[in-house]
């Protein structure tokens, strides 16, 4: 591979396949042909998921989210979120757009996890039509474990459980169709495909929800008619991206050779890697031991983190920096996509070289 190291949290470098898989020429969205690659997408999908109905969507991981909110959720609802940074609060504007009324349940300081207890006291409150939490926080690098007990909790208070999984889906081990109800994810991140094509899966709970709904989203959000037209005509409501979904399914087919728990895996020993050696350079981790992300993870830099990044990207090294109040204090290096080899050894030759400059 040439050009620069991505180790930002999205987009990620591709597979050659992958990359091979889009140059083909267009096909028509209503041909057999397409019908059968939808069909083949679909079912990687729920490979990856562990099950669950999953819907194709062209667009971004807000797109997945975004069409789970206003599909799940009525105007009028009370709906909890467990937000733990930018994405959490993201999350709440989605519902709160959408006319739900929202709660929130935070974490005292970025790093530290919400506990599973203040979750549960919250639920014992009052009643919820539904729980929503970001499972990994791309802004901090934080994946919420405690996620599976809080969703069971919920669903013994017959809420419905919607989980933004755009950065954890197949880097981390994300609760299972049944324990929740919805979780959105895209390509770009740990499945290593191309950005622009996102995907929710849904449990029957979920389905029947959407199908009753009263007041309907936006017929782009509306996850009722992506379903139908999947189920009965094999089919996308509108014109989708179709060679990125050739992307996909190569990127699908590579981690289902590979297997999932090993791709899995493979994230959480790159993570390792980051949070052993990184604070040799004088990085610390954000986030605490036990809920630090495999997929994504940020470090408070000893100068500013604008800096760091502009001489790391001089050396071909991309990394990103914080968001909102940690902008200038952090930057977030991601494990995902397809590094070439020696890529980590290249990242700290960069680091150190970097944080010798003069102007840091």
């Amino acid at each position: 591979m040439t050009g620069e190291l991505l180790f930002t949290p999205g987009p990620v470098m591709m597979h050659e396949r992958v990359l091979r898989a889009m140059a083909g020429q267009v096909i028509s969205h209503r041909s057999e042909e397409f019908r059968r690659l939808l069909d083949e997408v679909r079912e990687l999908l729920a490979r990856v998921y562990g099950g669950g109905e999953p819907l194709v969507l062209t667009g971004s991981g807000t797109l997945a989210v975004e069409s789970m909110a206003w599909s799940l959720v009525e105007p009028g609802e009370r709906v909890l979120v467990v937000s733990h940074g930018e994405f959490g609060e993201r999350l709440v504007d989605t519902l709160r757009r959408r006319g739900a009324l929202v709660e929130t349940v935070e974490a005292e300081r970025p790093g530290v996890h919400v506990p599973a207890e203040k979750v549960i006291e919250k639920l014992d409150e009052a009643g919820y039509a539904a729980v929503a939490m970001v499972y990994t926080e791309t802004s901090l690098g934080l994946s919420y474990r405690d996620a599976e007990r809080v969703a069971k909790a919920a669903k013994d208070r017959g809420a419905l459980v919607l989980v933004d999984a755009v950065s954890a889906l197949a880097g981390e081990r994300v609760p299972a169709l049944g324990i929740v109800d919805a979780v959105a994810s895209a390509a770009q991140k740990a499945v290593a495909g191309p950005p622009g094509v996102s995907f929710i899966a849904v449990s029957g709970n979920a389905l029947e929800k959407m199908r009753r709904l009263r007041v309907r989203p936006p017929n782009y959000l509306d996850l009722w008619k992506v379903y139908s037209f999947h189920s009965e005509r094999r089919e996308t409501p509108y014109t989708p991206a179709v060679n990125l979904l050739y992307g996909l399914r190569e990127a699908l087919t590579l981690i289902v050779e590979r297997g999932v728990d090993a791709w899995i895996e493979a994230h959480r020993e790159r993570a390792e890697i980051l949070y052993s050696k990184l604070p040799g350079y004088g990085l610390e981790p954000v986030v605490e031991p036990g809920y630090r992300a495999n997929t994504v993870a940020a470090f408070y830099t000893p100068v500013p983190s604008g800096t760091l990044a502009s001489e790391l990207a001089r050396r071909g090294i991309r990394v990103a920096r914080g968001m909102g109040q940690l902008r200038d204090r952090v930057v977030r290096i991601a494990t995902m996509g397809w590094l070439p080899h020696g890529a980590f050894e290249k990242l700290f030759e960069a680091l150190s070289e970097a944080l010798a400059q003069p102007s840091s």
